[in-house]
């Protein structure tokens, strides 16, 4: 059954890392006719409002019951998105079938049913709940799968009637709807609110642009979102046909007629995998890298079977066995007569490409505190209006104006007090910096990530592809000597050997290469290994009867000159990276001798060794050589003692054991150059740096340290489980560690500075470094210590690509805002579930990464970073200076309504168009300082500096705009305004006075909020914003000084008949500039922290010392920092434990702490031991 939560509602799981919940609603008469009679009384406002509330419009609309009656469902994913869904009901005559456990059908005469982001959910009555269709993933076992024979005619139209049609269908939205859509946006539905009110005003100039930008706008966004739904379609194939299995006779068929369960055929010429399929019968060689990004074809084998315990299929598990939806099958191998055979496991959006296109249908959205903030401050700008709204009708009730007036300048107010141009100025600083990175060939298909770049407190990095270089240099061999040793400087060459060496052979057999034309396809390191030794690659077409034995026609490597050696492999056990290694079965055609030879990690290897072939100093030769870097294989072999025959029959388990172990191959994976600079610059900046890699975990400390993730200067521990099933863990101090003795007198001095100084600790004292094997049992068996480990971890080794998913998760909900950089190749997860993804892959998985960088190096990061502070920088500013204007101006009007009159129009044009839309639309093209500064960007709106700056630059904004309206009434030639009823518009001496000293101010404004350092170069690196400062200027000082009479005419203004007066609001003006400049430059940036600083400081030490919690707001990462930062005291235990106490377990000494974790400290020397 579904899984309840606490608020009543269903738990149903989407996919392995995804659940949604549900309530179960039927429909309501009287609620349908309540909801009615509102949206008719508010003319549609309250039918809008619930549009844009979907969990509102169900509860307003129906009545909440059992999911068994429900006619539709309320949904709220894990982001807390709400949508809701109609649940339909199907009958047919035939019936419906469905999928069971073991790959049995059940049949259905009705199916009822909703659809959610493009899966279906059924309803099953005896599980009373809904559940998503069941696929062959999971529900059977690898032997039944192997004698599978597909469907009959009558049961394949059962199950597609029930699983629909096998495409993955993006259909395209008309121009009309996405026209409607954009419409019903919040933003546009405002803006045509104001415009409404403006034009009922005859404010037509102003009210006519706005229309025509906000139409402009329309055109653009719906043009993009067609733009992106193409290129969407364009990247999903077009049905095909294939030949299928139905009732055990052989049918051409479209590949949307297939269903899970279908068995199909595998042309040899290769083709474009329409679905899932587990191979069962023969190889494909297989190009993925529309999925994973990596362009090197891979070999797929047949799903092994005859296996003692029974396994059932899983896609990520038999990952070698699985073709992909989307990837391009290039060669097929199959026996003499037989063709390459698999069984549909998944169909449609269920699919891995289907998954992926849905993950860019519907992204998760994006959580950052200042979309939130910034929402949050409207609603302020909304409540000051509110305040004019009352001000308004009580002023003009008492002078007796009309009931029509009072409405249209109240409600004018509200477009005053919250521009509407406010979300257009917003998005000016994130277009420039997109077009700056377009320049730097950064790539971004997601605008409003860029803000969100600049909150970025911690960056991920894939390390093959990401940090070093793709490729591999081989640099040579340690082999096993006759005394039992290995010499560990003594690297030797393949030259080195006599050609039909043991090594050598080993070297020429042990891969999965095939051979594509004239070129070796495969691993890279595979084939730089087999092209060291100089030997040729076949592929034999014909093998006679007596040789086949259930094989593949075998692969033939050669040696180069002797023509007599010939070693066919005939039996190939694929890498998994479960098991870390991978092995062949070969025979010498000329000998009867079948030999295993092992590659794969040389903990693995070694394992399987007899011990008698393990040489003494094999862990510290392994040591030496892992921690500098190196990549680091063993090769083993065994000569098996059976016939041909029995040894192909034999299982995998049962082959590699009691093997011999030959040599470790070394090979050198380079850093790129940039790597260790960009690195050196995130550090710098106090941005936290984590490599999360597939590689063994001594060479990814190895590499991290050369790059500098790992900081040389701190102590580095690596936590291992020693046992799964007693889930024991080591703690092992890396050989660069700080010694431990000093710990404790590091810890005292500590302790007596914190009485004077109480602060967070964000830079913890000590590192770690964990494997993915650790992280699962973490996650597993001790979540509670997880946001620990991860906040002080910065090395994650054999990570799979759901754990890499699931790491990043868990950063955000420490709240971390997290970038992840990755070459696409099994970072898809993560790069989809950062903050902000960055591809260094042009692949098609990179559609759903924000970004992408064209010159695969980690250059780009540092520019996505800068850009999006800098941009972050521009969006408050912009924000500040549209509050501060809307505000000003709202003062403006407020002063005048009190007179009894208005702005003119034109008045209202020379601000809204000439002034604030020069200044917003060259404010953001500021370009973004060169270096990342130490200190992060602030990403709150409604921090103290932000409210600070507001309200006081409001109170002097006030100051000025009074002094002029009454200084203006002291004057000998002062003539009080005439009201008139009658009249909109009347020029007065105080209303001109107060309209010249707002049109100072919102230059002084602009300038103010124009921040540069750290994240912006000087704004007079703009051009556009300088001169648009300049020009603004002298229109306003010639407006004040000495106006044509035309412009005074069009502007309506009466201008002071005294030249000194007028002089005197020009000085008014430059003693307010630079008033607001002190206030913002003095008080805000520098004074301002400092008191606050001190105020907190002062509160820490008073909480600290009455051992009380302290109230100050927090990051979850921060406050977990500073309870572990200094010592790795939690992983000794959960109690209290000095670090002193570490010293006296440092020799290898056991402490248990409870039924389930052991820990163990040893020296660096006994770390290889314990792998």
């Amino acid at each position: 059954m579904g899984l309840s939560s606490a608020d009543g509602g269903t738990s149903v799981e989407v996919d392995e890392r995804t659940r949604i919940t549900i309530w179960g609603y039927c429909e309501c008469r009287w609620k349908r006719f309540l909801l009615r009679l509102a949206s008719f009384l508010t003319l549609g406002f309250f039918r809008l409002l619930l549009h844009w509330k979907p969990s509102l419009y169900v509860k307003a609309a129906l009545t909440r019951c059992s999911l068994k009656r429900a006619d539709v469902v309320l949904i709220r994913d894990e982001s807390f998105q709400w949508s809701r869904r109609p649940v339909r009901v199907i009958s047919r005559p035939e019936n419906f079938c469905l999928l069971r456990q073991g790959g049995t059908l059940r049949e259905h005469c009705t199916l009822r049913y909703f659809t959610y982001r493009k899966l279906k959910f059924v309803w099953f009555a005896e599980l009373g709940s809904f559940h998503r269709l069941q696929s062959f993933d999971g529900s059977i076992d690898c032997d039944t799968l192997h004698a599978w024979r597909g469907w009959s005619d009558k049961q394949a139209s059962k199950l597609i009637a029930a699983y629909g049609a096998n495409e993955i269908a993006i259909r395209l939205k008309s121009v009309l709807e996405l026209v409607f859509t954009e419409v019903l946006n919040p933003f546009y539905v405002f803006q045509l609110f104001s415009v409404t009110i403006w034009f009922s005003d005859t404010y037509y100039y102003y009210a006519s642009i706005v229309l025509l930008m906000s139409a402009c706008s329309v055109a653009l966004d719906v043009y993009q979102i067609k733009k992106n739904q193409a290129a969407l379609q364009r990247t999903v194939h077009k049905a095909d046909v294939i030949n299928v299995l139905r009732d055990q006779q052989l049918q051409c068929i479209s590949t949307m007629q297939l269903v899970p369960g279908d068995v199909i055929l595998i042309p040899a010429e290769g083709c474009v995998m329409m679905c899932d399929a587990v191979l069962i019968f023969g190889n494909c060689i297989v190009n993925e890298s529309s999925l994973t990004g990596e362009s090197v074809p891979v070999m797929k084998t047949a799903i092994p079977a005859g296996s003692v315990t029974q396994v059932n299929y899983d896609h990520n598990i038999h990952a070698k066995h699985t073709l992909y939806c989307g990837t391009h099958v290039l060669q097929t191998r199959y026996y003499s007569g037989h063709e390459v055979k698999a069984v549909v496991t998944r169909t449609g959006f269920s699919t891995q490409k289907g998954q992926l296109v849905r993950s860019i249908m519907y992204p998760k959205p994006v959580d950052f505190e200042f979309t939130k903030d910034l929402l949050r401050f409207v609603g302020v700008l909304a409540l000051i209006a509110s305040v004019g709204i009352i001000y308004t009708i009580v002023l003009m009730t008492i002078r007796g104006t009309n009931i029509g007036k009072i409405f249209v300048r109240a409600l004018d107010l509200i477009t005053i007090c919250v521009p509407p141009a406010l979300p257009a100025a917003m998005t000016m600083g994130v277009i420039a910096a997109e077009s700056r990175l377009k320049k730097k060939h950064i790539y971004c298909i997601s605008p409003n990530t860029v803000n969100t770049c600049g909150g970025i407190n911690v960056v991920c990095f894939d390390k093959t592809g990401t940090l070093t270089e793709d490729g591999l240099d081989f640099l040579g061999i340690l082999p096993t000597t006759q005394q039992g040793g290995i010499c560990k400087v003594e690297l030797k060459q393949a030259r080195d050997f006599d050609a039909d060496h043991g090594i050598i052979r080993a070297m020429a057999c042990c891969h999965s290469l095939t051979q594509m034309g004239q070129q070796l396809a495969g691993d890279p390191l595979d084939v730089v290994m087999f092209n060291e030794t100089g030997w040729r690659f076949e592929e034999s077409q014909a093998v006679s009867e007596s040789e086949r034995f259930d094989i593949l026609p075998p692969t033939l490597v050669r040696h180069p000159n002797l023509t007599n050696v010939e070693i066919a492999v005939l039996k190939q056990f694929p890498f998994s990276s479960d098991l870390q290694r991978m092995s062949v079965l070969t025979r010498e055609l000329l000998s009867n001798d079948v030999i295993l030879y092992c590659k794969g990690a040389p903990e693995t290897v070694v394992s399987l060794c007899r011990s008698s072939s393990i040489p003494e100093n094999f862990d510290s030769v392994l040591g030496y050589y892992t921690k500098r870097g190196f990549r680091v294989l063993a090769l083993a072999m065994r000569l098996m003692d059976t016939s041909l025959l029995k040894a192909m029959k034999m299982s995998r388990d049962a082959v590699e054991t009691d093997l011999t172990l030959l040599s470790l191959l070394i090979f050198e994976n380079r850093l790129k150059p940039q790597t260790t600079p960009v690195i050196g610059q995130l550090r710098k900046a106090g941005i936290r740096t984590v490599m999360v890699t597939g590689d063994n975990i001594l060479t990814a400390t190895c590499v991290a340290r050369e790059c500098s993730i790992v900081d040389e200067s701190l102590p580095l521990y690596f936590v291992e489980c020693s046992d799964m099933d007693n889930l024991g863990f080591q703690l092992h101090p890396d050989e660069t560690t700080l010694l431990m003795q000093s710990m404790q007198q590091q810890q005292q001095q500590e302790e007596e500075h914190r009485e004077f100084h109480v602060h967070i600790n964000t830079n913890p004292r000590y590192q770690l470094a964990v494997s993915g094997k650790t992280f699962d049992v973490f996650c597993k068996r001790f979540p509670h210590l997880l946001p620990k480990l991860i906040c002080v971890c910065n090395v994650f080794a054999r990570m799979s690509p759901e754990q890499k998913t699931q790491l990043v998760n868990i950063l955000q909900q420490l709240d971390y805002v997290v970038a992840m950089c990755g070459d696409g190749a099994n970072d898809c997860g993560a790069l989809k579930a950062a903050h902000a993804g960055i591809s260094l892959s042009g692949g098609e998985a990179s559609i759903a990464s924000p970004f992408t960088y064209k010159l695969a190096n980690i250059d780009c990061v540092v520019s996505v970073i800068r850009e999006g502070r800098a941009a972050l920088t521009t969006s408050f500013g912009v924000f500040k200076y549209m509050a501060s204007y809307s505000l000003t101006q709202f003062l403006s009007v407020s002063l005048v309504y009190w007179l009894g009159s208005n702005l003119a129009d034109f008045q209202f044009l020379f601000i809204d168009l000439v002034l604030i839309t020069l200044f917003t639309v060259s404010f953001g093209r500021t370009p973004a300082a060169d270096g990342l500064h130490p200190r992060a960007p602030n990403v709150c709106i409604m921090s103290s500096n932000s409210v600070s700056s507001l309200v006081l630059q409001l109170v002097t904004v006030i100051f000025y705009q009074v002094f002029s309206f009454v200084y203006v009434s002291k004057q000998a030639w002062f003539v009080p305004h005439y009201f008139s009823p009658k009249a909109e518009v009347h020029p007065s001496y105080q209303g001109t006075a107060v309209f010249l000293t707002s049109t100072f101010q919102y230059i002084t404004l602009v300038v103010v909020y124009s921040k540069s350092f750290p994240y912006r170069k000087s704004m007079f690196s703009n051009r556009l914003f300088l001169f648009s400062v300049l020009f603004a200027i002298g229109i306003s000082t010639m407006l004040t000084l000495n106006p044509p009479a035309w412009i005074v005419d069009l502007l309506e203004l009466k201008m002071p008949p005294d030249m000194r007066f007028r002089a005197l609001l020009l000085l008014v003006a430059v003693i307010n500039f630079l008033h607001c400049l002190l206030i913002e430059e003095c008080f805000v940036d520098r004074l301002l922290p400092r008191l606050r600083n001190r105020l907190c400081n002062n509160k820490q030490l008073t909480t600290a010392n009455s051992n009380s919690n302290n109230n100050n707001k927090h990051t979850e990462f921060e406050s977990i920092l500073e309870e572990i930062g200094t010592t790795p005291n939690w992983i000794v235990g959960e109690s209290n434990r000095r670090c002193s106490k570490l010293s006296s377990f440092y020799n290898n000494t056991s402490l248990k702490i409870d039924d389930q974790l052991n820990l163990y400290l040893c020296e660096e020397s006994n770390y290889n031991s314990k792998l």
